[in-house]
């Protein structure tokens, strides 16, 4: 059976065949691996890939050179990348608890800076990527949830996400102002794009994050297993009102759930 890959895995490629450094081949072998069609066809081709994908993380393993590796912390890991003096390290400061070093020169920021930021009791961690563009520093954000590309002006955005095509990071992304917007506004774009919900337990109040279109299944499994098992029915406010509903029954940003086993 023939393996048939689409266009875009020979431009990644040639990517591969081009790459300059570990950093750049992991990258294209990673775009390469996804883009392969899976089937009995292809097993091997699969299969060499994968191969050729662990040798080099472990030679970057054995000369300390693979990827900068931030523990996720909170409920979501963001990174904000842009240009130097685009306003990365004091939109940091403003939305999260970190406090950078912030300064009239140029790459101030040598290394990820790392800060929480609160969103009506849920954290989300915010890292900011130096504006050298290393590849250890870059290849964070491919396996964040969301990229914030933070700029002065429309060129610069356009700079910036043809830099993230080259270097085969696909991560949602949105562009913020800082000149334009306020934290706050800033912080509800963030929280909306990544697409989730706060729900709250009535009797601790305890915010959960959960995806947007979370059940109360879903609640239900966040809390403890055994509500599932032992489940019986749960009573939702929303807006001042409340409603006996099912594991079925589809959650709201702000919800406060009650589950009754």
């Amino acid at each position: 059976m023939p393996v048939n890959p689409p266009a875009e895995y020979y431009k990644a490629e040639m990517k591969y065949a081009q790459a300059k450094n570990r950093e750049e081949k992991i990258a294209a072998l990673e775009e390469m691996i996804s883009l392969l069609p899976r089937h009995h066809g292809s097993e091997n081709a699969h299969a060499q890939l994968k191969s050729r994908l662990a040798k080099l993380k472990k030679e970057g393993e054995k000369k300390g050179t693979t990827k900068v590796g931030i523990q996720k912390e909170g409920d979501a890991q963001v990174c904000l990348l842009g240009y130097t003096n685009s306003g990365k390290s004091q939109l940091l400061a403003a939305i999260t608890d970190a406090k950078p070093e912030i300064a009239p020169y140029e790459y101030t920021t040598v290394k990820p800076e790392i800060g929480m930021m609160d969103w009506k009791g849920v954290k989300i961690q915010i890292i900011e990527i130096p504006s050298t563009f290393e590849p250890a520093y870059v290849s964070i954000a491919r396996t964040a949830e969301l990229v914030i590309i933070v700029i002065k002006n429309p060129k610069e955005e356009k700079m910036l996400r043809s830099m993230l095509d080259d270097k085969y990071i696909r991560t949602k992304s949105l562009t913020v102002n800082p000149r334009e917007e306020t934290p706050s506004s800033v912080k509800e774009r963030i929280w909306k794009a990544l697409g989730r919900i706060v729900v709250y337990t009535k009797k601790t109040k305890t915010p959960m994050s959960l995806a947007r279109g979370a059940t109360v299944r879903d609640a239900a499994k966040a809390i403890h297993k055994d509500f599932i098992k032992n489940f019986r029915f749960a009573r939702i406010g929303r807006k001042g009102m409340n409603k006996q509903v099912g594991l079925g029954y589809t959650l709201d940003d702000g919800d406060v759930i009650e589950i009754y086993a």
